[in-house]
């Protein structure tokens, strides 16, 4: 390969990393011709399709995935001696982060994190949505959003993700349930109807079976989009729903409600954050990925 092929790493990952030829152009500011000659020329070094075009995307063939993380550690490597100084100041920077959040982290992890970064960077905003889509490699690579904070759940090896902390669930009713007294066992936690928190798009619940296996079992009698829809049904009715402990005890002064660890082998959901390879060389991205890293670890320990 000759030096001038160099320039077309940065060319490759933008390629795989946006699926799009004008958003890979715009991305790296030069004209959707150029990138399109640059992918013939890799084309023909690597004597491989490398991406192949569908109806809305440009697909990598398994070589494209097979070089892709030695081409992105390559940029990465190189950016990072550009940007060592970081070039983002938090006091000064104005700036607003978009975040898919699963439900529930808005009434503790998310106020945790926001009321220290208000000392840290005054002009600095969060925009928080409900994680209802179920592809975060599609919604961080078109830059839907800056992070997603969610249960662990399979991802592609190309998006980065870093385990925050573990969220103890526990099973919450009607505090005059009518079967169920001073202790829960399998049995009954399976005989009785639930309401759960699905997705807007899905109706699977967004605390299932792929998360705990014995989910799968359970009668779903009512769904809602957020986890505090769930506490007045709970309340109401004699359904059962499962909840963070943390937002249980937070909401036991207002809802005449109460709760039994789960009567299962796993009884903790491990919440994540994921974000796209390609904002690593942003500063201001890494820096409050650092700082949510950071402040996971002081949440776990303040529980």
């Amino acid at each position: 390969m000759k030096n001038t092929d160099l320039n077309l790493i940065p060319i490759f990952v933008a390629i795989y990393e946006e699926r799009n030829l004008s958003k890979s152009a715009e991305r790296l500011g030069i004209t959707q011709p150029a990138v399109s000659k640059a992918l013939k020329r890799l084309r023909d070094i690597y004597n491989d399709s490398l991406f192949l075009r569908d109806s809305s995307a440009m697909l990598p063939t398994p070589r494209a995935m097979d070089i892709y993380p030695a081409m992105s550690a390559a940029l990465s490597n190189y950016t990072s001696t550009i940007n060592v100084n970081g070039g983002f100041d938090p006091a000064t920077a104005e700036r607003v982060y978009s975040f898919a959040v699963i439900s529930g982290l808005g009434h503790t992890f998310l106020p945790f994190v926001f009321s220290h970064l208000r000392t840290l960077a005054p002009n600095i905003h969060f925009e928080i949505h409900p994680k209802f889509s179920k592809d975060t490699e599609l919604d961080l690579r078109l830059q839907r959003y800056d992070f997603v904070i969610d249960a662990e759940h399979f991802s592609p090896s190309f998006i980065n993700t870093h385990h925050l902390f573990d969220e103890e669930i526990v099973a919450i009713m009607n505090k005059d349930h009518p079967r169920i007294n001073d202790e829960m066992t399998l049995a009954q936690f399976l005989a009785e109807e639930h309401t759960v928190v699905s997705g807007w798009q899905v109706r699977s619940s967004m605390m299932s079976s792929a998360h705990i296996s014995e989910l799968n079992s359970r009668k779903v009698a009512y769904r809602s989009s957020a986890i505090t829809e769930c506490l007045p049904i709970v309340e109401q009715t004699d359904l059962l729903a499962l909840c963070s402990k943390a937002i249980v005890e937070k909401y036991l002064p207002i809802y005449d409600v109460k709760y039994f660890p789960l009567p299962l082998a796993k009884k903790h959901l491990s919440i994540n954050l994921y974000w796209h390879p390609s904002r690593d060389n942003d500063p201001g991205h890494a820096w409050l990925k650092e700082l949510l890293i950071q402040q996971g670890v002081l949440f776990k320990n303040s529980k």
